[in-house]
């Protein structure tokens, strides 16, 4: 093969990714949702094209680079503990209850051990952990031992973990000169410090960003990595496999627990510097998580890209809104949008491989071999 001829096979083979990537599915599912935002913003007797900018302009201009990278942080950290036990086939609904018990946990911590500020800052993000990890482990345990459905145990743990979070603030942990109820306020040196370069954002963004470097490499380069995988396709058939589901199940749900903990320790530490009763649940990062590693398909880099995304959109909404008559719900709609048009498009896509993984491991003698 010539040059000329090698130089236009790699202009075909660019040409075909650039092509895949701009036809995929999470491509497809925004430009519908901005199309049909633009119709609605239409209908409301606003400029649709004005809105958009003023949407882009709030997000990327100004304090917006730091405010969307501060948002991000703990909707990409919540979409990594969701994503964890999704992609090894389970469905993990108690990431709010795990977000909530870290951040009190990391407060009390922060308020009462009298060390160096870094030394309290580290204690805190692992006893976060720790909590998160065990809160986490609570529904794992019940479906491993007492087949009790993890989907449903885990979004009912949500409920207690935010009563007994508000008991212990009310009766043993409140601040008596706070008009709300809450901690006390934490020491300056226990706080996270920001990053300058990083237009000014908290440096709990390099730590998201190492988490995000260690799932990809966990994901891709491991054997543990490669069977969540195929457990994620057809759990059956990687039990038959010879993968140890009920462990695969503690590991992902603690690990995921455990960094549902830590993004509620970045709240308290990083930003509100006490934590407040219910203040975590009216965030919603943990249900923004979960649409974020949707809309990733669980994946680390593209929920990276995903979480920045959601937050841009909920910091230029607020932008969007003092600029237009178009209300920052709108960013809300949008985001909906985007997940029902992702779901729409892959979901066939995905009953069509589970059906055949079905039909597999159907298909397999009694040592988990695949017979013709």
């Amino acid at each position: 093969m010539d040059q000329s001829q090698t130089s236009r096979s790699t202009q075909s083979s660019s040409l075909e990714r650039w092509l895949g990537a701009a036809t995929s599915p999470a491509v497809s599912a925004l430009v519908l949702s901005f199309l049909i935002c633009a119709v609605i913003i239409l209908l409301s007797g606003e400029n649709p094209i004005r809105a958009y900018g003023e949407l882009w302009s709030g997000a990327t201009t100004g304090a917006g680079p730091r405010t969307v990278i501060n948002r991000g942080i703990p909707i990409v950290a919540m979409a990594l503990a969701i994503s964890i036990p999704f992609r090894s086939g389970i469905i993990n609904l108690g990431g709010e209850g795990q977000f909530v018990l870290g951040g009190f946990a990391a407060a009390v911590v922060a308020i009462n051990l009298d060390a160096p500020g870094p030394l309290v800052i580290f204690v805190s993000f692992l006893v976060a952990a720790i909590v998160g990890a065990v809160w986490g482990l609570l529904p794992a345990v019940g479906q491993t031992w007492l087949r009790l459905p993890i989907l449903i145990s885990s979004l009912l743990l949500n409920t207690p973990a935010r009563a007994l979070a508000s008991y212990l603030t009310k009766n043993y942990f409140a601040d008596p000169v706070a008009t709300s109820t809450s901690t006390e306020a934490l020491p300056a040196s226990t706080r996270i410090p920001t990053i300058g370069w990083l237009s000014g954002a908290s440096a709990s963004a390099l730590g998201v960003a190492v988490l995000v470097a260690a799932i990809y490499a966990f994901n891709r380069r491991t054997a543990p990595g490669y069977q969540s995988h195929i457990s994620g396709i057809n759990l059956k058939f990687s039990e038959y496999g010879g993968v140890e589901v009920g462990r695969q199940t503690i590991l992902s749900m603690g690990s995921g627990g455990a960094i549902a903990g830590m993004a509620g320790a970045h709240m308290i530490l990083g930003q509100s510097g006490r934590f407040v009763d219910y203040d975590l649940v009216g965030t919603g990062f943990a249900w923004t998580g979960l649409l974020v590693a949707l809309l990733a398909l669980h994946r680390a880099i593209p929920i990276l890209a995903a979480g920045l995304f959601f937050a841009a959109l909920q910091v230029g909404g607020l932008a969007m809104q003092r600029n237009t008559g178009v209300s920052w719900q709108l960013a809300q709609v949008l985001q909906a949008v985007v997940i029902l048009a992702l779901a729409m498009h892959i979901a066939p896509r995905l009953w069509r491989r589970r059906s055949s993984a079905d039909v597999a491991s159907h298909d397999t003698d009694e040592y988990g071999s695949v017979t013709a």
